[in-house]
């Protein structure tokens, strides 16, 4: 593509705020909200059609053939107007309120004209050409009542590239709008249009006009939009842009864009971030990848879909559809990598192939991290519709035994894989399974299935085979559970393996059991505990110790400072520091990753205030119980967000945590880690109010208490900061296939920090520190509250935590050995972190 110095100058003007609003109360009554659009997808379709106008151009022709109310129209010509242009404006609408409204926003654009008509079937401005052209028509539409008159406009040489399904209009609107721009040797046109899913992947009829306007070589990019920000649905939309101009369209190539993420939230209501309309403008001008857009071939939008059959070692024929994306053959090569060589998996039938447009296939998939885990033990990843040995079949949970064999695998959140119903723990139905026993162990399978891995595998099968747009479900016909089946993702490391981690896996529940059962020897006879604790403790005194590597720096060297502490008495008092750290750094995070949605997280800081407030603390003066709070609060948020099971506001958390899977934020705010921190902070406040003569007994014991809720909990949080990492930014390059960052990477207790390169999306400032993932789109900046300083002398650091504002310094306290243990900062450069728990 070629590419523009500068955005158009009516850009600017587009993502200014407006006193003009999409639709109000007396639209609503007169044409209804499914005539309306919202400001960000007028927004969109504005920044679509300009980001490749030619600014030279002093007359600008925009036709709008589903104008509705008018907003989204007037909000592009009164920005092309303001950067100087002169603009034609031609819309029509079947609806008469609507077209209205329509005229009477339009009343001061002097060459406007709304006619009210049905643009399929008769265009009310036939000798109109334009150099724009938006389409925000109704998603869906059925065109029956129309179909005779696009039967005629056809014979006489409209409609040129088909006809699509009659129960979907959308591409006769794109194929009116391509017909419409001004012929290419005149300068030429752009479309920019608002479509639903399944516009992007139907079959049939509409499959065929697609495949068409595809390799006309007019299709320009494809963007995924949130969900939500029409005001009458809540359905998926994409922006799809198009030009005949040779300048704007890639040979063989179009952009891919996903701004899924980009939303923030302000009283329950959506709406596109400003940097998503900068990002997507870059993008489409510039023909350069970004961190959320890149360039595909076109043929990457190849869709294949075929039946595929195996007859498994009991004689049962199994047969199930597979689809693969990104112009993937289903051939001998993809059926080895998929089920394993000698499988017996086969293709029956013809491969079908279709252009699917949903970039949503080339982003964030899951699969990938899961393939990586299994990979890295030495152990082949496989399909479990390759080693079972009959069709899944739907239970009730509360059903019989079966035999030797057969898992009961549940659908839901809830319940574990086991071999009887009643070991599930689910309430509901689950799924029977029978394995092929030759290839896979099934107490492997149920022990794995159980692990974090393979619950993540198990989410990824069901969200991946369900149904419905809004409430996920998986249907329980043979179908459906075969789908199922091949979407579940197992290892299937050798024989050996197998037996070895089974054994292993059931000789640590026995010792569950056992330790459960010497617990309660302990209550049935008060003098053996002593003798009952030493003689189990061995196995767990490193526990603490071995898990600091892992850890932040800022955590995981407090920690260290109190590990090598020497007498009871500063143990205590270290390890209470040590929790202090935790806390902080804790709450941090979680209000770095809240404040990545500012719309949100400003009525999440105004209840913390509030509950601060209540119980006479602050961010002022900011105690353990402050950053409970804010534990608390942050976390139930993010908890809400995770368990409505919306697909965008899933997404949207993930972002914020730098793209960490979903298992590792619900570790980060579960409910434990809240119960826990609470339980730590009752217990400081009990013995830091204890003013008295402590023993040294009395202070072990203290310390016992604080190494044992460290324990629990690592056991909460799990691995999870082996997957999100805390660096410190350096330099970045810009590569072909994306930037590269390195970084220095702040984890264990010990500096100068190693040092790493990491992929990433959004670039780190430089200095600054940062939680990430190698392949994150936008790694998640700390904030002030925790810092690293590094000493003058070598290159070693020290941490230090927000303590209290003094007047116009902040205290910042250090809890690891360094040459002071408080530094004094600028309040004023605090203004930002205090953001809304402030009280002024």
């Amino acid at each position: 593509m070629a590419t523009k110095s500068a955005p158009h100058p009516a850009i600017r003007a587009v993502n200014e705020d407006s006193e003009s609003v999409p639709y109000s109360g007396n639209d609503r009554g007169l044409a209804g909200l499914e005539h309306a659009t919202s400001v960000s997808l007028a927004r969109a379709l504005a920044v679509g059609g300009l980001s490749r106008l030619d600014p030279s151009l002093t007359t600008v022709n925009v036709w709008d053939p589903a104008a509705g109310l008018g907003f989204a129209g007037y909000l592009l010509v009164d920005a092309l107007q303001r950067s100087g242009a002169q603009v034609r404006y031609r819309g029509q609408d079947i609806n008469e309120a609507a077209v209205a409204k329509s005229r009477r926003r339009f009343e001061t654009v002097p060459d406007a004209e709304i006619a009210r008509a049905d643009t399929l079937a008769h265009d009310a401005f036939e000798d109109f050409c334009a150099d724009l052209v938006i389409v925000d028509a109704p998603w869906g539409m059925d065109w029956q009542g129309s179909a005779a008159a696009v039967e005629a406009r056809q014979k006489h040489g409209e409609f040129g590239f088909g006809r699509p399904q009659r129960s979907d209009s959308t591409w006769l609107f794109i194929s009116l709008a391509l017909e419409k721009l001004r012929p290419a040797e005149e300068g030429g046109g752009r479309v920019a249009t608002l479509v639903n899913p399944g516009a992007l992947s139907s079959g049939g009829a509409t499959a065929v006009v697609r495949e068409r306007i595809v390799q006309a070589g007019l299709l320009e990019s494809v963007t995924r939009l949130p969900d939500g920000l029409a005001p009458n649905t809540a359905i998926p939309l994409y922006l799809l842009t198009f030009s005949n101009k040779p300048e704007d369209v890639a040979r063989g190539k179009a952009m891919i864009a996903d701004l899924q993420t980009e939303f923030t939230i302000q009283r329950r209501h959506r709406s596109m971030r400003g940097n998503a309309f900068r990002d997507l403008e870059s993008g489409l001008r510039t023909g350069k990848p970004g961190p959320r857009n890149r360039n595909i071939a076109v043929r990457q939008f190849t869709r294949r879909d075929t039946r595929l059959e195996r007859v498994s070692n009991e004689g049962k024929r199994l047969s199930w559809r597979v689809t693969t994306y990104a112009d993937t053959p289903i051939d001998d090569r993809f059926l080895e990598s998929r089920y394993g060589p000698a499988s017996g998996v086969s293709v029956v039938g013809d491969n079908r192939e279709t252009i699917d447009l949903d970039p949503s296939r080339f982003f964030g998939d899951d699969s990938r991290e899961l393939f990586k885990d299994i990979e890295s033990k030495g152990w082949r990843a496989r399909r479990l519709s390759s080693l079972i040995a009959f069709e899944p079949v739907s239970v009730k949970a509360s059903g019989n035994s079966a035999p030797d064999g057969q898992l009961y695998v549940p659908t839901t959140r809830e319940g574990k894989v086991a071999a009887e119903t009643s070991a599930t723990g689910s309430s509901g139905r689950v799924l029977s399974i029978r394995l092929d026993d030759e290839v896979v162990d099934p107490n492997f399978l149920t022990a794995w299935l159980n692990s974090e891995q393979g619950f993540s595998s198990r989410r990824r099968a069901i969200e991946a085979s369900s149904t419905g747009t809004f409430l996920h479900a998986l249907r329980s016909d043979s179908r459906s559970l075969m789908r199922w089946a091949d979407e579940l993702i197992v290892p299937v490391p050798d024989r050996g393996t197998q037996l070895a981690l089974v054994s292993a896996d059931e000789r640590l529940a026995s010792f569950e059991a056992e330790l459960n059962a010497q617990r309660e020897s302990v209550w049935a006879s008060p003098e053996t505990a002593e003798s009952v604790v030493s003689r189990i403790a061995g196995a767990f005194d490193d526990s603490v110790s071995a898990w600091l590597d892992q850890l932040p720096y800022p955590v995981a060297s407090a920690l260290w400072t109190a590990e090598t502490a020497s007498t009871p008495g500063e143990q205590q008092r270290a390890y209470i520091h040590a929790w202090e750290a935790i806390v902080t750094f804790h709450a941090t995070v979680l209000l770095s990753a809240s404040r990545t949605d500012p719309g949100n997280s400003g009525e999440v800081e105004a209840a913390i205030g509030d509950a601060l407030q209540q119980q006479h603390l602050g961010i002022e003066r900011a105690s353990f119980g402050t950053w409970v709070i804010i534990i608390e609060r942050v976390s139930k948020e993010f908890r809400r967000a995770l368990e409505g099971g919306d697909a965008d506001e899933i997404a949207r958390v993930r972002r914020s945590f730098a793209d960490l899977g979903q298992g590792g934020i619900e570790r980060l705010v579960s409910k434990n880690l809240v119960k826990k921190v609470n339980e730590v902070n009752t217990k400081r406040n009990r013995w830091l109010g204890h003013t008295g003569y402590t023993s040294d007994e009395e202070w072990r014991a203290q310390v016992v208490s604080l190494v044992s809720d460290l324990s629990e909990l690592r056991q909460i949080l799990g691995n999870v900061w082996t997957q999100l990492l805390l660096v410190r930014a350096g330099s970045s390059k810009l590569r072909r296939d994306g930037r590269v960052q390195t970084a220095e990477v702040a984890v264990g207790t010990r500096s100068p920090f190693k040092t790493k390169d990491f992929s990433i999306g959004d670039e780190m400032i430089h200095g600054n520190l940062y939680l990430v993932r190698d392949g994150s789109q936008t790694p998640l900046r700390l904030g002030q509250f925790v810092q690293l300083r590094a000493s003058q002398r070598d290159a070693q650091y020290t941490t230090y935590f927000y303590n209290r504002t003094e007047g116009a310094s902040v205290r910042m306290v250090s809890y690891q050995y360094g040459p002071e243990s408080e530094i004094q900062d600028d309040a004023e450069g605090f203004r930002s972190a205090f953001g809304g728990l402030a009280l002024g």
